[in-house]
């Protein structure tokens, strides 16, 4: 059935948020001051909600004509056990006003007509109607007659009574959702009938799940089944007295369930069709998987047959599955032995267009072994030097000839030996030490290659410095000490005539072939105050600003605005959503008009294209980034 939507004050539900209701219930054992912990917990474990029951034990149990109420053993129990632990109408008005006080919704389950009537006159947002009322059409009718959301939960019901509640609620006209549910406390596993979900689904467009199971693991996977709504109860501790404490989740226990879901919401979203690699995965495809090479070298003009080729490491050319396309094709360029085949060798070769006019400096990302190729393409008025740890111990020399170009820009490895990222505030004095001395050394290669710029106004380092963490980002607090001790790592650098300008970073950087977080040099307005205050310019990377903008709803314009000034060279290159780095230009997020717009106004500020895999097919993705940018001009 199509998926339904309805608000609970303001916060939107069916859609990929799932609503969380912390159910107190009568864990307060009829306590306001237990109660209004009971609510303090739910906010500090990250529920949407908290949901208490309300009763009007009059209306609700039946007595003979002598007043007397004699019933069976379990119905006494509750009975007695409800006496204990309720709270007053009064009570129950508090602490909807301690809810609204602290700014999370209060819910309530009215068990009779009655108590429907108290709750009209608290304007609650919506109603819960629990499992043992969904057979009630009287009850339902009432709550409905408030024209708020219901909630109804299908414990204990069979499917032609959750097939009629569903008929009635649609006719009288309000929104509302199933739970899914088990009506013991707590459930047995083999009991929850979890699949049951997808026919719940079925029978109505918006779905969840409320759970009396023992831990956390089924509630996640009803996540993971699509349930939209999620109802667990909430005790201070599970050995209190009451009916419900056993089958509910401590606050600790309960804030790993809010963490839990919010990672599912994360990991749930697919924009089909079919399967699509992450940008993560892409890195990992480049610098796993394999290609099909040249064996030897090939002429242009040979055919391709199957001893001309092989396949080996890494996944930069043609995907080893399409050799057999090339058989019997006609070489279109001269191959050396271990290059790449690219699709650009299943068609004929067309003329690449290599002459550009740009408003502003501008030059293409090269490694040594592939600088004097460029330099036969291009003029540009400037390159910049993508350096791996390794090229830190050859001589440059060999590699390179002198150019004509204005600047030359070097980016210093993310990677060094021992599989240590350059990281030049870690806690880690020792590690932050050995950072200082890869630093000097990438200055040092630095003012090798300058020797063959002499022309250059600027020899500028790009580094990523540091201050990433694996599982969770770093306290605020701790920002300004990282500061602090990236200023004192620079002091014991020798720069020379190197000036570095450090690159700033999205939220989620990719190390390691996963995902870590960032903590310094990422938010737009620290980084501005930052390089006011160090008296440094930085290498502004249009892709990583424009996850940040997005990941923290920054308006992107603005923070362009507000860096440029402290800009000395950029990294252009498009972006979507909070991981989705380098994609090709004008299929992200970032508004290319507006944003050159406000580029060609610092023409001194120089650039390169930095186009997720761009170098791949002799630097085709820099070519057609180029291009593009060529025509806002």
């Amino acid at each position: 059935m199509k998926q339904q939507y309805f608000s609970i004050d303001g916060v939107a539900v069916g859609g990929d948020h799932v609503y969380v209701i912390a159910e107190v219930g009568n864990n307060h054992n009829g306590s306001v001051e237990l109660a209004r912990q009971l609510v303090d917990a739910s906010i500090a474990a990250g529920a949407d909600c908290v949901k208490f029951q309300l009763r009007n034990r009059e209306a609700l149990y039946r007595r003979k004509a002598d007043g007397s109420r004699a019933e069976d053993l379990g119905v006494e129990y509750i009975q007695d056990l409800l006496e204990k632990v309720e709270l007053s109408v009064e009570g129950h008005r508090d602490i909807r006003q301690y809810c609204a006080d602290k700014g999370i919704t209060y819910m309530c389950t009215p068990w009779d007509e009655p108590s429907v009537d108290v709750l009209a006159s608290f304007d609650v947002p919506a109603l819960k109607i629990a499992s043992a009322d969904l057979c009630n059409p009287y009850l339902i009718a009432r709550a409905a007659s408030l024209g708020k959301p219901l909630i109804l939960s299908t414990g204990m019901s069979l499917e032609h009574e959750i097939v009629r509640a569903v008929e009635q609620v649609t006719g009288l006209g309000v929104p509302f959702a199933l739970l899914h549910c088990n009506s013991t406390y707590p459930a047995p596993e083999s009991d929850i009938q979890l699949g049951y979900l997808a026919r719940l689904r079925e029978l109505h467009g918006l779905v969840g799940y409320s759970g009396h199971e023992r831990g956390t693991a089924i509630t996640l996977a009803a996540v993971a089944l699509g349930a939209k709504l999620v109802e667990r109860h909430i005790t201070l501790d599970r050995a209190m007295e009451g009916p419900d404490h056993l089958a509910s989740l401590e606050p600790e226990e309960f804030r790993q369930l809010v963490e839990g879901i919010r990672q599912i919401e994360k990991a749930l979203p697919w924009a089909g069709p079919g399967r699509h690699a992450s940008q993560g995965e892409l890195l990992n495809r480049e610098n796993m998987g394999k290609s099909v090479i040249a064996a030897r070298a090939i002429g242009q003009g040979e055919v391709f047959e199957q001893n001309m080729l092989r396949v080996a490491s890494p996944g930069q050319g043609l995907a080893p599955y399409r050799l057999s396309e090339l058989l019997g094709r006609t070489a279109g360029r001269a191959i050396a032995q271990g290059d790449f085949l690219f699709d650009s060798d299943m068609t004929e070769q067309a003329a690449v267009q290599r002459a550009f006019d740009m408003p502003m400096l501008w030059g293409v990302p090269v490694r040594y072994h592939d600088f004097l190729q460029y330099n036969d393409w291009i003029k540009p008025d400037l390159f910049e030097f993508h350096l791996s740890y390794r090229d830190l111990s050859v001589m440059p020399e060999p590699y390179l000839q002198r150019v004509e170009c204005s600047r030359l820009v070097v980016h210093a490895p993310e990677l060094f030996e021992n599989s240590e990222l350059l990281d030049l505030v870690s806690d880690d004095p020792a590690y932050r030490q050995r950072s200082i001395v890869n630093l000097q050394r990438v200055v040092d290669a630095t003012l090798r290659i300058g020797e063959f710029f002499p022309k250059a106004d600027s020899l500028l380092i790009v580094a990523n410095i540091g201050g990433f963490s694996a599982d969770a980002p770093m306290p605020v607090s701790h920002r300004a000490e990282l500061y602090q001790r990236f200023k004192a790592s620079c002091a014991e650098v020798d720069f020379g005539r190197t000036e570095l300008i450090p690159q700033n970073m999205a939220p989620f950087p990719w190390h390691f072939g996963g995902q870590r977080h960032q903590n310094i040099f990422m938010m737009p307005d620290e980084l501005a105050a930052q390089a006011e205050a160090l008296g440094l310019r930085l290498c502004l990377d249009l892709s990583h600003l424009q996850m940040t903008c997005f990941h923290f709803g920054v308006d992107f314009q603005a923070a362009l605005a507000l860096l440029l000034p402290h800009s000395a060279h950029l990294h252009v290159a498009d972006a979507k959503g909070a991981n989705g780095e380098g994609v090709v230009m004008g299929t992200g997020d970032v508004d290319w008009p507006a944003t050159w717009a406000q580029l060609k106004r610092y023409p001194q500020v120089s650039f390169i294209p930095e186009v997720w895999q761009g170098h791949k097919d002799h630097g085709a993705g820099f070519w057609s980034a180029l291009e593009f940018l060529n025509k806002l001009n």
